[in-house]
C-alpha cells in the first residue's frame, strides 16, 4: 500500500497537467485512482480466501459437518468425534465459510442412498485441499480409485501402492486424519490379520458401512470365510490360500466380499484354486 501511495504522488506531482491553479488536471486524478484501484484491486484478489459451501447434517451415521468447495467436497466431520473443533478450525483458517443447507442436504441424501445400496451415490468429485503432504494425499486418491465398495485393503498393501512398502503407520495417519472419510472410504483399510481395526468415526460406524458393501463380519471383526483376493493387475481373483494368490504382489491386491463382489467389479476367477 506505501508503494502505491507514493506511485499515485508521483503521477500527481510529475505526470499530470496542471489547472489555472497548479493543482493537477481531473484527467490527471482520474487516471491514478484507476491505476491505484486496478491495483488494489490485484493485492485483494492474492489475499482473498476461497469460499467454501457448509453446513450440519442429521445422516444415517450420525450427526454430520459437511463442507465443499468449487472444486469438490472438501470436508465430512463426526461432530461426535474429539478431532471436530479441529476440523472446523481447519476449514476457517483455509477457507471463507457461508452456510448452505440445500447443499448440505445433497449430501445427506447421498449418504442415505449409499447405505440402502447404491454404491455409486459417493462418486462426486472430492477437494483435498486439507490433506497436508503428497505422500497422504496419493494414498487417499490412490484408496479412492482401486478399493471398489465391496472390497478392502490392508494398510501394508496401500502402503506398497503408494511406494512405500514400510510406511503402514504413515498409511494409518493419513486414514486418521482424512478430512473426507465415507466419500475417500478410508473405513476399507483393515490390519494385515484380517480384522477391521480402527476407524476415526467409531469401530461401530466401520462395522456398519463394511456390512452395507456385502461384508459379514465375525463377532471378533474378521472378515468373512468366503473373502477373495483380488489381483488388479491381472484382473483374476483366488481363495485367499491360493498359490497365485500367495505369490501376488501386494501393491496391487484387494480383498473382495465373496466371489459375487468380485466378479462385478470385473476380475475373473482363477483356474488354479476355482473359488465359488
Amino acid at each position: 500500500m506505501l508503494e502505491d501511495r507514493m506511485w499515485m504522488r508521483e503521477m500527481l506531482d510529475d505526470d499530470g497537467p496542471l489547472g489555472m491553479d497548479g493543482a493537477p488536471g481531473e484527467a490527471a486524478v482520474g487516471a491514478a485512482l484507476r491505476a491505484v484501484r486496478t491495483r488494489l484491486a490485484r493485492a485483494l484478489g492474492r489475499v482473498r480466501r476461497p469460499l467454501a459451501r457448509a453446513g450440519v447434517i442429521d445422516s444415517p451415521v450420525g450427526r454430520l459437518l459437511v463442507a465443499e468447495s468449487a472444486h469438490g467436497l472438501l470436508a465430512v466431520r463426526f461432530l461426535d468425534s474429539p478431532d471436530a473443533p479441529g476440523a472446523l478450525t481447519a476449514l476457517r483458517e483455509r477457507f471463507d465459510l457461508v452456510e448452505d443447507t440445500r447443499a448440505a442436504a445433497r449430501i445427506r441424501r447421498e449418504i442415505e442412498r449409499y447405505l440402502d445400496g447404491d454404491m455409486h451415490a459417493l462418486d462426486r468429485p472430492v477437494d483435498l485441499s486439507l490433506v497436508r503432504s503428497g505422500f497422504q494425499r496419493r494414498a487417499l486418491m490412490r484408496l479412492r480409485r482401486a478399493v471398489p465398495p465391496g472390497s478392502v485393503i490392508t494398510y501394508q498393501a496401500l502402503a506398497a501402492a503408494v511406494g512405500a512398502p514400510s510406511g503402514q503407520r504413515a498409511i494409518g495417519n493419513t486414514m486418521a486424519s482424512n478430512p473426507v472419510p465415507l466419500y475417500v472410504p478410508c473405513h476399507r483399510v483393515i490390519r494385515s490379520d484380517n480384522t477391521i481395526g480402527n476407524y476415526g468415526g467409531g469401530v461401530a460406524r466401520k462395522i456398519r458401512l463394511l456390512r452395507a458393501e456385502g461384508f459379514s463380519l465375525s463377532r471378533d471383526h474378521r472378515l468373512p470365510a468366503g473373502s477373495v483376493m483380488g489381483h488388479l493387475g491381472t484382473h483374476i481373483f483366488c481363495r485367499p490360500r491360493c498359490p497365485a494368490a500367495m505369490r501376488a504382489n501386494r501393491a496391487k491386491t484387494v480383498i473382495f466380499a465373496d466371489s459375487g463382489r468380485a466378479r462385478g467389479a470385473g476380475l475373473r476367477a482363477c483356474k488354479l484354486c476355482r473359488p465359488v
